[in-house]
């Protein structure tokens, strides 16, 4: 008896479609801000110029005065440009080399450090305020030329560890050259500088709805103030 073959082709069997696993795309990393220069050298030149305010104000009255006035003409040209569309074009467009375009729509970075200074104008103990400018100044633009280069371990949002350990080195080595000119003792001097380096490196680090030109130099002077409370009086 012969067998019978049947052609494959010739039968009309529709297969049911089996679906692939969907695999879900990868989540888009935050954006990086572009390198900045000139904003870099401005922050640094703010810190330096606060600084010798601190050192040359002949008392806390004249210093506060002084940052409360900055701070209200910064206010106010905040106020200004949220009424004024055409205000707000014009000191982007002035202000263009050193703002940020995210700037453009909330309060600009140097109108929070203004008010940092008010702050530590009436509050805190001017070696503290010092340590404040000087940290924020040079490492908290340290902090982003580490991470645009070398940044590899994410940690938060758009911050890396490799930034943020940056942050505190430069941040330590700003305070320690900053609180030489206080004759105080080496052991002093590293416990202030590393505490308050590594109070704003994590306020850096975590700063997402207050601006870091606040948190920072306000997370510093605190944490220099409470360390300098356990070194001894000379």
């Amino acid at each position: 008896m012969s067998k019978s073959t049947v052609d494959p082709t010739a039968l009309d069997i529709e297969l049911p479609a089996v679906p692939f696993p969907s695999v879900p795309a990868p989540a888009p990393a935050p954006p990086t801000r572009p390198e900045n220069w000139t904003r870099s050298l401005f922050h640094i030149a703010s810190a330096l110029l606060a600084l010798v305010m601190l050192r040359i104000v002949p008392s806390r009255g004249w210093l506060i005065a002084a940052s409360a006035s900055l701070a209200t003409w910064a206010w106010s040209c905040e106020i200004a440009r949220r009424l004024s569309p055409a205000v707000n074009e014009r000191l982007m467009r002035f202000f263009s080399r050193v703002a940020h375009p995210m700037e453009r729509h909330r309060v600009n970075s140097s109108t929070w450090y203004l008010t940092a200074l008010v702050g530590l104008s009436i509050f805190a103990p001017f070696q503290a305020a010092e340590l404040g400018v000087v940290v924020l100044g040079l490492a908290d633009p340290a902090a982003g030329f580490i991470g645009r280069r070398i940044g590899r371990t994410k940690i938060l949002a758009n911050r890396s560890l490799e930034g943020t350990l940056g942050f505190f080195a430069v941040g330590t080595l700003a305070a320690l050259a900053t609180l030489a000119f206080h004759g105080l003792p080496l052991p002093a001097m590293l416990l202030i500088a590393t505490a308050g380096a590594a109070a704003g490196a994590i306020a850096e680090l975590v700063s997402s709805r207050l601006d870091d030109n606040f948190t920072i130099p306000v997370t510093v002077a605190i944490a220099a103030s409470i360390a300098g409370a356990f070194v001894p009086a000379s």
